[in-house]
């Protein structure tokens, strides 16, 4: 947990101190699951924050935190670090973006790994535009059973820097 910790305060110290694009307010909310049983919670209520950094041709490094309920209706919480490729549609002011990338992150949950950190990094999608966007993550099976699953976020834009 004292992993946790740090990584929290060091992504606050370093997202609000470096010269980036925005800030995003991340809200989960959905899981499906491709298998397992009809028990498993798909209501993955949470929230967090993502931070983009200043584009570099079109590889954007983030930052990411959030808390959520995972599929057995426990907290999880996880911090990560990232990078995505922007691909733009429309060069007009309502510009679409269709980002792909992978995030490496650490992630407590209740009945994982004693509680304790566990480490890996996941893929993601996500289609936005000026105020916010839709995010789509694919989680694969981690051990025997476990299932697969996507996973879908809204993101608002609270700044642009």
């Amino acid at each position: 947990m004292k992993t946790i910790r740090l990584a929290l305060i060091l992504l606050f110290f370093i997202g609000f101190n470096a010269n980036a694009d925005d800030l995003q307010f991340i809200i989960s909310g959905k899981a499906i699951h491709l298998g397992g049983p009809a028990n498993l919670n798909e209501n993955n209520r949470g929230f967090g924050l993502q931070y983009d950094f200043n584009p570099q041709r079109n590889w954007i490094p983030l930052l990411n935190i959030a808390t959520f309920k995972d599929s057995n209706d426990k907290t999880s919480k996880y911090v990560g670090a990232g990078i995505k490729r922007r691909f733009k549609f429309f060069s007009s002011e309502q510009r679409v973006n269709f980002d792909a990338g992978i995030l490496a992150l650490a992630m407590t949950r209740r009945y994982y790994n004693d509680g304790q950190p566990f480490y890996g990094a996941i893929p993601f999608v996500s289609l936005s535009n000026n105020w916010g966007g839709i995010n789509a993550t694919y989680v694969p099976s981690i051990e025997e059973g476990t299932f697969p699953f996507w996973y879908f976020q809204l993101s608002v834009k609270l700044m642009e820097f």
